[in-house]
């Protein structure tokens, strides 16, 4: 190839290469892409020659990469902290920022300052990253040399070189944009106060900056919007609603490809207006001796004084507070207040300007409104009743004799207790537990069979619901207990089913046991 381009190379990572060719001497161009640590020249790898714009290449076609045509040996100045060489092919604006990068391939550099050898470069040798994505693909790009250090995490001092290129889908490839353009430059804030705020009114400011797009913005560790508001990154707007009313302090950062510039603001969320004056009470000044209406009269008059007569102010009145509407004053300051609409009791009426943003109570006082016709009104009347009860306390079996009949040995029979009637209608109610027990049964002989041999299930009398308040017992002993419930006097009826069986042993014989039942009060 005979031709040879010249274009400024951004600074991105640093990547040294091989240098081929002879110390050949060429015109400089006069511009450069804007964006490299330092002039960047690309030329013909084949034969030092000057590679016009928008000339075709092949993938694998060489160029060096120089920093003037003047000597095409000369070398770019490295940093001594470098750890490897590299050159790439990266986004535009991401040629410092090795994760960045495209596609990559190995450099070399020289001497203990580590300067970059000019490299001299085929897209072929972009070995690592996605090389066969740019190939593919195609796309804008930096072709560039650059140092690492880090590990090759970062470039070294953040110097690079590079120029622009075109890549075509299936890789053939162009030199682009020959035409100087201005050097990216740091912002500046130029925003020079954050707008007045109030807390429940929506915000909303852009944040203006010089210097080259785009910017990032930020808010600075050890600071805060007001709650309730936000910082949008990439369009530098603040908006929300305040939540809170005080002062605050923050500070904002903004941020582009050459460096950033943060700057303080400070100031105060104002709590919201009020929507009506604060109730006056107890030393609240312009206080005033407004006289107690008479009974039935529909309106107050306010002794506003002399400095607001002849003047329509706005009447108020608490607890709510409730707007009574205009009035207007006198030429001695007296307003007739227009009470109709409260309701009879205590209320603190008061007089503002309207159009007072601020509410200032200009005169106020507590009066009493008495009862009116068709007011709505109260009275007390004492009820009384004496309650009494037939204070009767009883416990009655009505049957006296149950009869199993005979019972085979090791055989059962069942027998009904009969109706138990327990009243409780005591001046005093406590509740009580009724129980049964019994003996062991006995013949003539003096043969016994234990008490066991007889077992109890409680029930409630036949076609009888229970009082409210009495529990059934459990089979065995109890047969029901109550708390501090009136049985009145027809008393709450039980029953309960009573089994007995003959033990296997027993002798024969007529046995006899007797069941005892127990009222107790609780």
């Amino acid at each position: 190839m005979k031709n040879s381009f010249k274009l400024g190379l951004a600074a991105v990572t640093a990547i040294a290469l091989s240098l081929s060719g002879a110390g050949t001497a060429f015109a400089a161009q006069t511009t450069t892409t804007t964006g490299s640590t330092g002039a960047t020249y690309a030329i013909s790898g084949d034969d030092g020659s000057i590679i016009p714009e928008g000339t075709v290449l092949n993938w694998e076609d060489p160029v060096l990469l120089v920093p003037t045509t003047a000597n095409i040996k000369q070398t770019f100045p490295g940093d001594a902290s470098a750890t490897s060489a590299k050159f790439f092919a990266a986004a535009r604006g991401s040629e410092r920022t090795v994760s960045g990068w495209k596609a990559w391939g190995d450099a070399g550099f020289k001497g203990t300052t580590k300067e970059l050898l000019s490299p001299q470069v085929t897209l072929g040798n972009l070995t690592a990253g996605d090389f066969a994505g740019l190939k593919t693909t195609g796309g804008d790009f930096s072709l560039g040399v650059a140092n690492l250090n880090n590990n090759g995490l970062s470039i070294a001092g953040g110097v690079a070189y590079y120029v622009w290129i075109h890549v075509n889908a299936g890789g053939t490839w162009t030199f682009e944009n020959t035409t100087a353009v201005a050097a990216a430059t740091a912002p500046s804030i130029t925003t020079a106060s954050l707008n007045a705020a109030t807390v429940g009114t929506a915000f909303s400011q852009t944040l203006t900056a010089d210097g080259t797009a785009p910017l990032t913005w930020s808010v600075k560790s050890g600071g805060a919007l007001p709650a309730g508001l936000a910082l949008d990154a990439s369009s530098g707007v603040v908006s929300g609603t305040p939540t809170t009313a005080g002062a605050f302090s923050v500070t904002i950062v903004a941020t582009n490809s050459a460096g950033s510039n943060e700057k303080a603001f400070s100031g105060t969320v104002a709590a919201p207006a009020p929507t009506a004056p604060t109730k006056p009470e107890g030393s609240a000044t312009n206080k005033v001796d407004i006289a107690d209406p008479a009974k039935g009269a529909k309106t107050v008059t306010v002794p506003a004084g002399s400095a607001n007569a002849n003047k329509t102010l706005v009447a108020w009145a608490w607890s709510d507070p409730t707007n009574l509407g205009q009035v207007t004053t006198d030429a001695n300051g007296n307003a007739t207040v227009d009470i109709s609409s409260l309701p009879a009791g205590e209320h603190t009426i008061a007089l503002t300007a309207p159009g007072d943003a601020t509410f200032a109570v200009l005169a106020w006082d507590t009066i009493t409104k008495v009862s009116a016709s068709g007011d709505t009104t109260t009275d007390t009347v004492d009820v009384t009743a004496a309650v009494t009860a037939s204070d009767l306390w009883s416990l009655n079996a009505e049957a006296t004799k149950v009869d199993f009949g005979s019972v085979a040995r090791d055989k059962t029979a069942q027998a009904s207790l009969g109706k138990v009637t327990v009243v409780d209608d005591r001046n005093v109610l406590k509740g009580w537990n009724l129980d049964a027990a019994w003996s062991s049964f006995k013949n003539s002989a003096g043969d016994e069979i234990p008490a066991t041999a007889l077992t109890l299930a409680p029930k409630a009398y036949a076609g009888t619901p229970l009082v409210s308040g009495v529990t059934l017992g459990t089979t065995g002993s109890k047969i029901a207990s109550s708390s501090a419930v009136s049985t009145l006097t027809s008393g709450a009826l039980f029953d309960a089913d009573l089994t007995f069986k003959a033990p296997k042993d027993a002798q024969t014989g007529d046995y006899t046991s007797t069941l005892t039942l127990t009222l107790t009060s609780k």
